[in-house]
């Protein structure tokens, strides 16, 4: 028998995401019979991909009435994902959200009171945990093919167009996403909870903002209308593939802008962070994030008692994929790992066919749940609070009451 879904926010990532995937290939077990966001330019994108079994809807609680869904996807601004999410809980769906699950303690406790009054579960899609390439990673480490895991660093670089790009939409506000370390970091934090099977402790944190508080850059309002939207190393094409359905020819209703320009002053979000976290184990993960690198990637150092494992993987500038084992008698192995094809190394295929899939094993744990979304989301919440206090903050007692 299908499931019946309903989306909330109709954002081009919800669109790739899910949408294509649910009528292309999960239409036997699964459907999408509403959809809700303000836009409604945006919604009928939607609907006309769904098709006639879809209804777009003007407001949310009526829509939840009406389809009765077994669960809501969520693909909101972060700083809504918590309200659709509790509201969805309340009237007795499942939920499904991206990532972050939300982006304030307050947040985080109102969706655990939620799933705990209404009995219904909250879903966070994680899609790197899916990636071939970490999964692998993660089998090394249930080996002990490092022993006791004692520290970790996290390099993360963003080019200056995708690192930009975050300047440009909704994400430059503070108040929409309370800034990198949430809807980016989130993903990386993730990460590394997952690989050790740990908590964190404590944080603590910096940040600036460096590269894109320069406004003698700033040429336009906008890329698109821009004198510079041909050269400059941020900008946004004029008629991109989700640019025109989703945003260009949606503004007329809401206003929002999707290509304003990185440079422009009113944005409040860093663009160069540094985390320190201890973990219960005793693992110090030390990781830096910045937009405005000349090539896009990441590197992991993970050192054991036994050796070390190097990953890396940079998508252009540099133009390697790796992942090394150096063991303390001088031996050296190159691991063999498949790094899966279409978006995020192929985390977000694998990551939809567990979810809409019930028969799909899951031996590493890769589906996550809302506490592991609350823990990932809590580092960047004491991250944050580090960096406006200077001071470290204890995590342990937060999490504690979000069990």
């Amino acid at each position: 028998m299908k499931k019946r879904y309903v989306m909330v926010g109709c954002s081009c990532r919800g669109y790739s995401m899910f949408v294509e995937r649910l009528v292309e290939k999960y239409a036997d077990v699964a459907e999408i019979t509403g959809v809700y966001d303000p836009n409604y330019v945006r919604a009928g994108v939607y609907k006309e991909k769904i098709g006639d079994g879809c209804t777009i809807y003007d407001d949310f609680d009526t829509m939840i009435k009406a389809e009765k869904p077994d669960a809501v996807v969520v693909t909101t601004v972060d700083s809504y994902h918590h309200e659709y999410i509790v509201r969805a809980l309340d009237m007795g769906c499942d939920a499904i959200s991206e990532k972050p699950l939300t982006n304030t303690y307050e947040r985080c406790k109102a969706i655990r009171d939620a799933e705990k009054r209404s009995g219904h579960k909250v879903t966070v899609t994680f899609n790197c945990r899916f990636m071939p390439f970490f999964a692998t990673i993660k089998e090394l480490l249930l080996k002990e093919k490092v022993g006791k895991v004692l520290a970790i660093n996290y390099e993360y670089c963003l080019s200056r167009w995708h690192g930009g790009d975050y300047m440009k939409r909704w994400h430059r506000l503070m108040e929409n996403s309370e800034g990198l370390l949430l809807h980016k970091s989130t993903h990386h934090f993730d990460i590394i909870n997952w690989l050790l099977c740990d908590e964190p402790k404590k944080v603590c944190a910096l940040a600036n903002r460096v590269y894109y508080n320069d406004t003698s850059k700033c040429l336009g309002e906008r890329c698109r209308d821009c004198v510079a939207k041909d050269t400059c190393e941020t900008a946004v094409s004029q008629w991109g593939h989700w640019d025109k359905p989703f945003y260009f020819d949606a503004e007329h209703v809401d206003g929002y802008i999707r290509d304003r320009c990185a440079f422009k002053e009113g944005h409040d979000i860093y663009d160069n962070m540094s985390v320190s976290v201890m973990y219960n184990k005793g693992t110090l993960l030390t990781y830096t994030l910045n937009l405005f690198s000349e090539h896009e990637g990441y590197r992991m150092v993970i050192t054991g008692e036994k050796g070390v494992i190097i990953a890396n993987h940079w998508d252009w500038g540099a133009g390697e994929t790796s992942l090394e084992f150096l063991g303390y008698n001088g031996s050296h192995e190159n691991i063999p790992f498949v790094y899966g094809e279409g978006a995020h190394g192929g985390g977000d295929e694998m990551l939809v066919k567990m979810i809409f899939s019930e028969d799909v094993p899951d031996p590493l744990g890769q589906q996550a749940d809302s506490f592991a979304g609350m823990v990932s989301a809590m580092i960047g919440i004491g991250a944050n609070e580090s960096i406006k206090t200077g001071k470290t903050v204890e995590l342990t007692e937060y999490l504690d009451t979000l069990r």
